[in-house]
């Protein structure tokens, strides 16, 4: 079964509280769990990135649901396409927070699909090879760190 993905930005509602980033990330598991959608998303106090992947429904099912969530607005898609394998099987959804300038550096990159280009000088040139590097670090594969930091 072909896989899909939906990388995007938003700005959280004003006021937003942990407890509220909680129960996203608890309603997101749970219905991702359902839809085979898995992903990661990251908070830096104001802004989230949010990638998730699975079979084209359950990713079409996820991202209806990102459309009507109230806890977001500004929503701007950075890259949505095929991907040739899960790279986030592990979680139903994660999260992480993230620095503001690291946040704002993944943005700004180009988001020509889900590649992982080869960094030059050391970091990542394309936004999701550096969504990538983040969660993965040196070894290429998800960091024990990471692991525990979620579903």
């Amino acid at each position: 079964m072909p896989l899909r993905a939906i990388a995007y930005t938003s700005v959280a509602f004003e006021g937003i509280q942990a407890s509220d980033i909680d129960r996203i990330l608890q309603a997101a598991s749970s219905f991702n769990k359902m839809a085979g959608v898995t992903g990661v998303l990251m908070f830096d106090g104001t802004r989230f990135l949010q990638y998730f992947e699975g079979p084209e429904d359950g990713v079409d099912s996820v991202h209806q649901r990102v459309l009507n969530a109230r806890s977001h607005l500004c929503l701007r898609e950075l890259a949505r396409g095929p991907v040739a394998y899960r790279h986030f099987p592990r979680w139903t959804m994660t999260s992480a927070a993230i620095e503001p300038e690291v946040l704002t550096a993944m943005i700004e990159c180009p988001w020509d699909g889900f590649t992982a280009a080869a960094p030059v000088d050391g970091q990542p040139r394309i936004g999701f090879a550096r969504l990538l590097a983040l969660w993965t670090g040196d070894s290429g594969e998800l960091e024990p760190a990471a692991v525990m930091l979620g579903s």
